[in-house]
């Protein structure tokens, strides 16, 4: 969660669209992942259907959202509010891919902890990102800033 913030915070980026296209990742990956996935692993038995789910799900909800990010203008928020976008798309990533992280490597006192704190504000993170991610779309797109 801290190299994503920090990465955030430096390269300062428009947050808006690589945040819907990560919660659009997951509403995709829970419509049809599982079943693309057993799709897949009928083409390529040797790897196991769970595998193929990480990948699918890490694919839809990290990679394209932080390519869009990189690719991303230059945000149209500025000061404390891009901070607070910065630091809401970082937690709800980081709470997005802990479970998957979590069941491929073991996750120490302190990182359980953090995750756990992060999975029981999920639905608040979510909300409040959503509405940045509105307005952040709005300004870039409108050329105002704040």
């Amino acid at each position: 969660m801290a190299a994503l913030l920090l990465l955030f915070i430096a390269v300062r980026h428009n947050v808006g669209v690589p945040f819907l296209a990560m919660i659009a990742g997951v509403a995709v990956y829970e419509a049809w992942g599982a079943s693309f996935a057993n799709f897949i692993s009928e083409w390529i038995p040797s790897v196991s259907v769970v595998w193929i789910q990480y990948a699918l799900y890490g694919a839809l909800v990290l990679v394209f959202p932080l390519i869009l990010y990189l690719r991303a203008g230059k945000s149209g928020l500025f000061g404390i509010l891009r901070i607070a976008e910065s630091v809401v798309f970082a937690a709800v990533l980081t709470i997005m891919v802990a479970e998957p992280l979590a069941s491929i490597f073991s996750f120490d006192n302190l990182a359980y902890e953090i995750s756990s704190f992060l999975f029981n504000i999920r639905g608040i993170a979510m909300v409040i990102g959503i509405i940045a991610a509105y307005v952040d779309v709005f300004l870039f797109h409108s050329g105002k800033t704040w």
